[in-house]
C-alpha cells in the first residue's frame, strides 16, 4: 500500500495525539513536560535550490491555425483529405470547377491573337503611308519643281531675247507681250510645284503617320489589355486547386464533393501540432517577473500524469485594452501529437529560482501575531520555538533567511501539536 504526504501527516498528528493522551492518563504527580513525548518528524538543514512560481491553469492551443478559404467560388469537384489528415504545405486538398474559366482564358488568349494581328496591320498601314508610296510621291514633286524652274529660266532668257528684238522693230508687240504671259505662267507654275512639294513635306507626311501611329498604339493598348485578363484569368483559374498552406493536420472539413466552395467562409481548418502552445494572461504584478525562455512545468491530465517542461516564447509589451492583463505564450514539443488543442493544462510558471538556500516545507513554518517561527529539535530531543524570516516560496517549500543554521534540525511534521520545551520523539529525520 502506497501512503502520500497527507496519509504520512495524518498517521503523525494521530501518534502525537495518542502519546499526549497516554501521558494524561499517568497520575498528574508523575508527569512533567519533559516526560511528554510528542512523535515528530524532522528535517536536517542542507544547501538547496527553491524555484518560485505561479501557479496557472489554461486551455492548449495549436501552434499554427490556419483557415483554408479559397479564392475562388464555385462547384467543389473532388476532395482530396478528410479530417484528421496529416499534410504538407503545397499539397492538393480540394479542387473547384473550373470550366467556365477555362473557357475565358481560351477567350482572352483569342483576343490577343486578333489584337495583334490588328497590330501587325496598323505597322504595314504605317510603313506604306511613311515609306515608299510617299516617297515616290515627293519624289515626283521634287522632279516637277525642278522641271518647272528649268522652263520658268528658259522663259526668262527668252523674254530678254524678245525685248531687243521687240525694240529693234523686229517683233511685234503683241509677241513681246505673249512672252511676258508665259515668262508669268512659268513662274506660276513653279510657285505651284513648290508648295506642293511643301504639302507633301510638311504636313501630308505628318497627318499620315500620326494617323498611322495611332492605329499602332491602340492595337498595342488592344493586346495589353487582353493579356492582362487572360494572366486575371489563368491566375482565378489556378485558385480552383487550392492547395495547404502549411505542414499540418485536418481539423475541420466544411465541405464535401458536389457542395459549393465560399470565399467568405473557411472550407478546411489546418493545424500545426509539432509544438503546441498554452496562452494565458498575468496582471501588472508578475508581468515583470516573467522572462523570455522561462520554464514551466506543465501537467495535462488527458494526456498523462507526466510533467511536461516548456519555455516562455512570447510576452506581450503592453496590456490588453479590454482585460488590462499581459498575454504570454508558452511552447511544448509535441512531436507524437498527443497533446490536443482544447485539453486542459495546469501549470507552474517559474518566476524565479535561488541555489544554496535553506528551505523547509511550507506548512513547517508557523506564525502567530504577525511572527513566523518554526521548532528547532536539539541533542536532548526537545523543540524550541524559533523565530524566522522568510524569502522565496512555492506550493510545497519556502526559503528560510534568517533564524536557523545548516545542520538543524527542523519539525516538519507534528509542529502543531508542541510548544517551546516539549520533548519530542523523532520517528523520521529527513
Amino acid at each position: 500500500m502506497k501512503f502520500n504526504k497527507k496519509s504520512v501527516q495524518f498517521f503523525a498528528v494521530m501518534l502525537a495525539v495518542s502519546s499526549i493522551l497516554a501521558g494524561c492518563s499517568k497520575k498528574s504527580g508523575d508527569m512533567t513536560s519533559a516526560e511528554v513525548n510528542v512523535s515528530v518528524e524532522t528535517k536536517t538543514i542542507i544547501s538547496e535550490r527553491i524555484e518560485e512560481y505561479k501557479n496557472i491553469s489554461s486551455t492548449v492551443l495549436a501552434d499554427n491555425e490556419v483557415k483554408v478559404i479559397p479564392k475562388a467560388g464555385g462547384t467543389v469537384k473532388k476532395v482530396y483529405v478528410k479530417l484528421g489528415d496529416e499534410v504538407k504545405a503545397g499539397d492538393i486538398l480540394f479542387e473547384i470547377d473550373g470550366s467556365v474559366l477555362a473557357l475565358q482564358v481560351e477567350a482572352a488568349q483569342a483576343a490577343i491573337g486578333s489584337s495583334k494581328a490588328a497590330l501587325n496591320s496598323a505597322k504595314a498601314s504605317f510603313e506604306l503611308s511613311t515609306g515608299s508610296t510617299m516617297e515616290n510621291q515627293i519624289s515626283q514633286l521634287r522632279t516637277a519643281v525642278e522641271t518647272q524652274e528649268m522652263k520658268y529660266n528658259d522663259s526668262v532668257k527668252n523674254l530678254e531675247k524678245y525685248k531687243l528684238l521687240y525694240e529693234d522693230s523686229v517683233i511685234s508687240q503683241q509677241d513681246y507681250d505673249n512672252m511676258k504671259l508665259s515668262v508669268d505662267t512659268a513662274k506660276t507654275q513653279l510657285d505651284y510645284a513648290k508648295n506642293s512639294l511643301r504639302i507633301a513635306e510638311e504636313n501630308t507626311s505628318k497627318e499620315t503617320e500620326n494617323m498611322s501611329q495611332a492605329s499602332i498604339d491602340q492595337a498595342e493598348a488592344a493586346i495589353k489589355q487582353s493579356q492582362a485578363s487572360l494572366k486575371s484569368t489563368q491566375q482565378q483559374l489556378s485558385y480552383t486547386s487550392v492547395v495547404a498552406e502549411i505542414d499540418g493536420i485536418i481539423s475541420a472539413c466544411n465541405i464535401t464533393e458536389g457542395s459549393i466552395a465560399s470565399q467568405s467562409s473557411p472550407a478546411m481548418t489546418i493545424v500545426s501540432m509539432d509544438n503546441a502552445k498554452i496562452s494565458f494572461n498575468v496582471s501588472d504584478d508578475y508581468i515583470n517577473k516573467i522572462k523570455i525562455g522561462a520554464r514551466a512545468y506543465i501537467v495535462i491530465e488527458a494526456v498523462s500524469d507526466e510533467i511536461f517542461e516548456g519555455t516562455v516564447a512570447n510576452i506581450a509589451p503592453a496590456a490588453d485594452s479590454t482585460t488590462m492583463l499581459y498575454p504570454v505564450e508558452i511552447y511544448i514539443n509535441n512531436d507524437n501529437h498527443l497533446i490536443k488543442p482544447g485539453m486542459f493544462a495546469s501549470l507552474k510558471l517559474v518566476l524565479d529560482e535561488k541555489e544554496n538556500v535553506m528551505t523547509v516545507p511550507l506548512n513547517a513554518v508557523l506564525e502567530k501575531s504577525g511572527e513566523k517561527y518554526v521548532f528547532t529539535v536539539d541533542e536532548q530531543n526537545i523543540a524550541h520555538k524559533v523565530i524566522v524570516k522568510t524569502g522565496a516560496n512555492n506550493d510545497e517549500s519556502i526559503e528560510i533567511t534568517e533564524g536557523i543554521n545548516l545542520g538543524d534540525k527542523i519539525v516538519v511534521v507534528g509542529q502543531d501539536f508542541i510548544s517551546d520545551g516539549t520533548a519530542v520523539n523523532i520517528t523520521a529525520n529527513n
